[in-house]
């Protein structure tokens, strides 16, 4: 079909403005991987505007990597909040959602208002650190992965992509004697991936980039996540006591350390992204369409 001018005038317009949009985004991350491959004595030469080093130079992540075993040990404390946290995260909306998608549920409209009314208002955060601390939480292992296991917000977009599956199919496995656990596992999760993959990537998202409850619950370096170390380097434009020590050497600029940690940081999700963008885009257009 032949667009008409106006059309035409239309969709040049939007692939100007995304083409411009897209450059805004990318120069940045552009940028920081830039100064971080950079040798410093280029990058001062350039008085810090580097977007095309002419020489490269590792020797940042050499420095992170191989002396600062604080990272590796933060780094397996983010992998295992995340993976936990996101398969707790997921059970109990999961399993909510499920709950108040069922209009038999009795009183399933005030649960539904409980719900939406912690989205509103929260309890403050000495509340919560006052009753984080009274359970025995503090500087523990888990305190950062229940801290985060539920999302209201989570929940009602998974509810309703679960409002809108045949209420034929749930009634034919009830016949059959399905239970309702079995029937949320065998029937409504595997025709669910879409929305499955989309909060379970918001979780993901959420529990990789934490370092604020870090900051409150932890105290312990060698229980904090990478995050927590990512925002003392840059914050403090060093690196903390104890990877100091770790490194038993003078460290690089602390610009290039930066760099290089916030490189290190958002590599998985970098890559992670990309292949369940599709499940994420279809589950949230779903859900909140149904919603």
């Amino acid at each position: 079909m032949k667009l008409t001018k106006g059309e035409t005038a239309f969709v040049a317009t939007n692939y100007v403005v995304l083409t411009i949009l897209t450059i805004i985004i990318i120069i940045p991350f552009w940028y920081v991987i830039s100064v971080s491959v950079t040798p410093y004595s280029i990058f001062s030469a350039k008085d810090g505007l580097v977007l095309f080093p002419s020489s490269l130079s590792f020797d940042y992540y050499a420095y992170l990597l191989k002396k600062g075993s604080l990272i590796y040990g933060s780094y397996g404390v983010t992998l295992r909040n995340t993976a936990a946290g996101v398969l707790l995260a997921l059970v109990l909306t999961a399993g909510s959602a499920y709950a108040l998608a069922e209009k038999r549920l009795p009183g399933r409209r005030i649960i539904m208002l409980v719900f939406v009314f912690t989205m509103l208002f929260k309890g403050g955060l000495i509340p919560t650190y006052v009753t984080v601390k009274n359970l025995g939480l503090l500087n523990t292992d888990y305190v950062l992965i229940l801290v985060m296991a539920f999302s209201a917000f989570n929940m009602i977009i998974m509810k309703s992509f679960f409002e809108g599956i045949p209420e034929s199919l749930r009634e034919s496995a009830a016949i059959d004697g399905a239970s309702e656990i079995r029937i949320l596992g065998s029937v409504v999760l595997p025709i669910s991936l879409p929305v499955i993959a989309s909060v379970g990537l918001l979780y993901m998202v959420t529990y990789w980039n934490d370092f604020f409850n870090a900051l409150l619950y932890v105290t312990d370096w060698h229980k904090a996540p990478v995050q927590l170390i990512l925002r003392t380097i840059i914050a403090s434009s060093s690196l903390p006591p104890e990877l100091l020590e770790a490194a038993g050497s003078k460290p690089p600029p602390a610009v290039g350390i930066q760099m290089a940690a916030i490189v290190i940081v958002a590599l998985p999700m970098l890559i992670i992204y990309p292949l369940i963008q599709r499940y994420f885009e279809q589950g949230m257009l779903i859900g909140s369409v149904k919603g």
